[in-house]
Order: structure tokens, then C-alpha cells, then sequence
């Protein structure tokens, strides 16, 4: 049984275990495309199943060097606009996440709704971000703007493993 601190038992609202053998187009989309996504990012997000599938109970996201719609290299970046929002909550994931000069895998949230304007006046959660070249650290971070001009501020924290990777 899962509690909260109130001794509230938790309430299951959403899951995906990839039991299937294919990604479920009901709750997941694709963000595609190759513009950067401000953060000036070298792939093609794309939705071709060399880049994205599941496999043995596990979705796995594989990035590519390949030359694809003027891109050099091709990956894949899931969402669930659609199918999965929340305003309190607990999320868990478990990953498997790759290692490597330039790879940056990340799992976050952002709002449903950008009342407050475009990123990241109505903030961004980072659940989870790996940076590649440091495989035993995860980061967590909260990306908002405390004024109307909508500068970038930002606050959070890491672990690393006491072994391992």
C-alpha cells in the first residue's frame, strides 16, 4: 500500500508498462521535427520506429548519427498532452539510460496550458535529466520566470549513485 504523509493511500491514475508490441498511440504522441526546441539541439525528432519502439516489456529510444531531413543525427521525443495531465501528484519511472558524449536523456512536465506565457513564464518540471558524460548523475529542475519579461530562473538538484551507473 502507498501512503502519502497524511496516511491518504495513493490512487493509481495513470500507466504505461509496455506490455504490448507497440508503442500505444492512445497515450503517447510524438513531438517531431528538427528545429532546435530552443535548446539548440542537433536531431530530427522523429516517429519512425527505428528511433522508437517497444521491446521485452520496455520502450526504448534509440538515437541515431544518420543524415535525415537535414539533420545528422534522428531520435525520438514521446508525449502525452492528450491522455495523462495532473495538478498534484506522484510520478515514477524506471529507466535504463544511455551513456556518452552528448547524449542528454530527460523526462519532464510542462503545463497543460501555457497561462502564463510561453516557456517558461508557466514553468517546466524536470523529473529526471541525465547529462551523457556523467552516467551516475540524474538532475532534477524547476524552470520559471518570476517577472512579466519572462526571464529564465531555475532551481533544483542532483544524485549521484554511491556506485555504479
Amino acid at each position: 500500500m502507498n501512503l502519502d504523509d497524511d496516511g491518504r493511500e495513493w490512487e493509481l491514475v495513470w500507466q504505461d508498462e509496455f506490455s504490448g508490441d507497440v508503442i500505444d498511440s492512445i497515450k503517447w504522441g510524438y513531438d517531431t521535427g528538427g528545429n532546435g526546441f530552443g535548446n539548440n539541439e542537433l536531431q530530427y525528432y522523429s516517429d519512425r520506429p527505428d528511433n522508437s519502439y517497444v521491446e521485452d516489456g520496455h520502450l526504448v529510444i534509440v538515437a541515431q548519427e544518420e543524415r535525415y531531413r537535414l539533420r545528422d543525427y534522428t531520435s525520438a521525443k514521446l508525449w502525452t498532452p492528450a491522455t495523462m495531465s495532473l495538478r498534484y501528484g506522484r510520478i515514477d519511472i524506471r529507466a535504463q539510460l544511455p551513456q556518452g558524449q552528448g547524449i542528454w536523456p530527460a523526462f519532464w512536465m510542462l503545463p497543460a496550458q501555457n497561462r502564463y506565457g510561453g516557456w517558461p513564464s508557466s514553468g517546466e518540471i524536470d523529473i529526471m535529466e541525465l547529462v551523457g558524460h556523467l552516467p551516475a548523475t540524474v538532475y532534477g529542475t524547476l524552470h520559471y520566470s518570476s517577472d512579466t519579461f519572462g526571464s529564465h530562473e531555475y532551481t533544483g538538484d542532483s544524485y549521484t549513485l554511491d556506485e555504479g551507473i
